[in-house]
């Protein structure tokens, strides 16, 4: 293993530790159901809010006011958005490290790294912009107060996905070309980009498909890193 792979390696190990153990933390905090309804078949309360476009749509999932579930909906909710200011960062930079380690590994071009680096800027903001309009959200009932924060959520967290289902498409057709046992992740990476792509555009459950099959992905990518040996 060249001097270039063993930085990345270790890169991919710390970000993708962080996104795991701060995806656990996320799991054991979030609420898993919506009070009323979720948005259009979604199953994640946290990813149905993320996509919320109406004041319906985050009182079906928040509460009404006077629904008995509201206020601890709320204040779980509130915490995983808390520490997915943690999240935001950590997940960007596994998709960086990735890049990374591609280019090290003689897989994919020099300017990978760039692209994959631009479209973490992208998830990061995004996620940020996101999460701002989503702390706002729960603390209101009044539709007419929900407007601005949601028009705002509507381009963050859609330009967010985007860059992040890119990139997973982008990854998934680099790591194919590796000679490793990795190389199958790779149909991981592409069909999550797939889905994922497909439910930003127009069916949303893909949105929820495409980033459980990316989290099998980076789990997959963050094992075969600590596996790693010199070659």
């Amino acid at each position: 293993m060249g001097r270039d792979e063993a930085r990345a390696v270790r890169f991919v190990r710390l970000s993708g530790g962080a996104v795991l153990l701060l995806g656990i933390v996320l799991f054991a905090v979030m609420p898993k159901n919506a009070v009323r309804e979720n948005v259009d078949g979604l199953q994640s309360a946290v990813i149905g809010f993320e996509l919320a476009a109406t004041p319906a749509d985050v009182l079906g999932i928040l509460g009404h006011p006077g629904d008995v579930p509201r206020p601890d909906t709320v204040r779980a909710m509130d915490l995983a958005n808390r520490i997915d200011f943690l999240f935001m960062i950590a997940y960007p930079a596994l998709s960086l490290a990735i890049a990374l380690w591609l280019v090290a590994r003689g897989v994919a071009p020099r300017w990978l790294p760039t692209v994959v680096g631009v479209f973490a800027l992208v998830m990061w903001a995004g996620d940020l912009i996101e999460n701002l309009q989503l702390l706002r959200l729960s603390q209101t009932t009044d539709a007419g107060a929900m407007a601005r924060p949601l028009a705002i959520l509507w381009v963050a967290t859609r330009a967010k996905w985007k860059a992040l289902f890119l990139t997973s498409l982008l990854e998934g057709a680099f790591v194919w070309r590796d000679a490793s046992g990795w190389r199958w992740c790779a149909l991981v990476f592409v069909v999550a980009g797939a889905l994922g792509m497909a439910g930003v555009v127009a069916w949303l459950p893909g949105v929820e498909h495409g980033a459980n099959l990316l989290g099998l992905g980076w789990t997959w990518t963050w094992i075969h890193a600590l596996r790693s040996r010199a070659r």
